[in-house]
């Protein structure tokens, strides 16, 4: 989907991990194209499977959207 994962993985870390996002991380989100959002995120694991931490980048995106829309 061409989404900038590092950059949402950051945002969902202020967010959730740090407590310390629930003002800029929604903030941060609203200046990016909806496409390029957590939503957007299709859930094919491509990401997944090339990264290096093992994180599940699909299940913590849509976790991320979830907590977005309340």
């Amino acid at each position: 989907m061409g989404n900038h994962i590092p950059h949402l993985l950051s945002l969902y870390n202020q967010l959730v991990v740090t407590g310390k996002g629930d003002f800029t991380a929604p903030m941060a989100l609203s200046a990016l194209p909806e496409d390029k959002r957590p939503a957007a995120c299709i859930g094919c694991g491509s990401c997944a499977a090339v990264c290096p931490q093992q994180i599940d980048i699909p299940g913590t995106l849509a976790d991320f959207a979830g907590r977005l829309a309340g």
